[in-house]
């Protein structure tokens, strides 16, 4: 299992997408990834992250209620996982309050 809780709203969404990267390397196939995001920052971002994790091969298992302001998601690694790249960030820390004033 893999947690990515407290950060997606937290990164720019380019590095929100290089963060999903990451993941296809930190799940073994069959492994779960469960993440977090708001929904309050516009756009929702959530409906493409869904769309995002689903291109590199998650399957979604769950997802909140679109009128939860916190959104929940649950997804299953099903491809074979990709080798983690060398020197390479994962993310910048923005902070939520920055990307708010967007």
């Amino acid at each position: 299992m893999v947690l990515v809780c407290g950060l997606l709203g937290n990164i720019s969404d380019a590095n929100v997408e290089r963060v999903l990267d990451h993941c296809t390397a930190l799940c073994r196939t069959g492994g779960t990834l469960v993440w977090t995001r708001s929904r309050d920052l516009l756009p929702d971002l959530v409906p493409q992250v869904c769309a995002w994790l689903e291109e590199r091969g998650f399957e979604r298992l769950w997802l909140s209620d679109p009128s939860i302001p916190q959104s929940v998601g649950a997804h299953r690694f099903t491809a074979a996982p990709r080798q983690l790249p060398t020197a390479t960030g994962m993310f910048d820390f923005i902070g939520y309050d920055v990307l708010r004033r967007g």
